[in-house]
């Protein structure tokens, strides 16, 4: 791990960190996810989180009053809020670890109404069987997860079985629709909505910053 990125899982931490008074109502994860969203934007109000997120206006407002106390993000009058420098700095670290690519339109051993992958960069060697990331994004909404590795131009099951000689067809696909690079980690969740399917995956691939 690099000096960012522990510098990173060192923030979320602290953000969700127990305070005095009700326990949190957000994980940080979801911390995590509202800073990529607000990133991923030049100013957002809290309403539009909220309904990205999935979330109350109640546990945005909280979760905004963190970052804003942390120095991660600074109001912009009635437009809502954006980046500060120190956020963007984090918010550049989980872009370039984590690649978001939404819906999969791919046929997979389940048959759920929505799909999610997610690639997470160069973090291959810190999957044993992926047991720990599946719990996690199932934890988090989804119904079924994936998790798969891709070295030496293989994509792994790791501990379990390498697709490219037990489902060659299925491995071809997945190489086709994601193009890994070496040492990626793909994390594929299946659930009945797609918020429930993002957030799985969001949850599976925050266990490896």
């Amino acid at each position: 791990m690099n000096i960012l990125m522990a510098s990173v899982k060192r923030a979320l931490e602290r953000l969700t960190r127990r305070q005095p008074g009700p326990l949190p109502s957000f994980t940080r994860t979801q911390l995590m996810d509202l800073i990529m969203i607000i990133g991923r934007s030049e100013t957002i109000g809290r309403k539009r989180l909220s309904k990205l997120m999935g979330l109350g206006e109640g546990a945005v407002r909280t979760m905004l009053m963190r970052l804003k106390d942390d120095g991660l993000i600074e109001v912009v009058g009635r437009e809502g809020c954006r980046l500060t420098q120190k956020g963007k700095r984090i918010y550049k670290e989980l872009e370039k670890t984590i690649k978001d690519l939404g819906e999969l339109k791919l046929e997979l051993p389940w048959n759920y109404p929505s799909n999610y992958a997610i690639v997470v960069k160069n973090r291959a060697k810190l999957v044993r069987r992926g047991l720990e990331q599946r719990d996690e994004a199932i934890r988090a909404g989804a119904r079924a997860a994936i998790i798969l590795t891709y070295q030496d131009d293989r994509l792994m099951m790791p501990g379990v079985t390498d697709l490219m000689e037990e489902h060659p067809s299925f491995a071809s696909n997945i190489i086709e629709a994601i193009k890994p690079e070496n040492g990626d980690v793909i994390i594929i969740v299946g659930a009945d909505d797609p918020l429930s399917a993002r957030h799985g995956a969001l949850a599976a691939a925050e266990t490896l910053l």
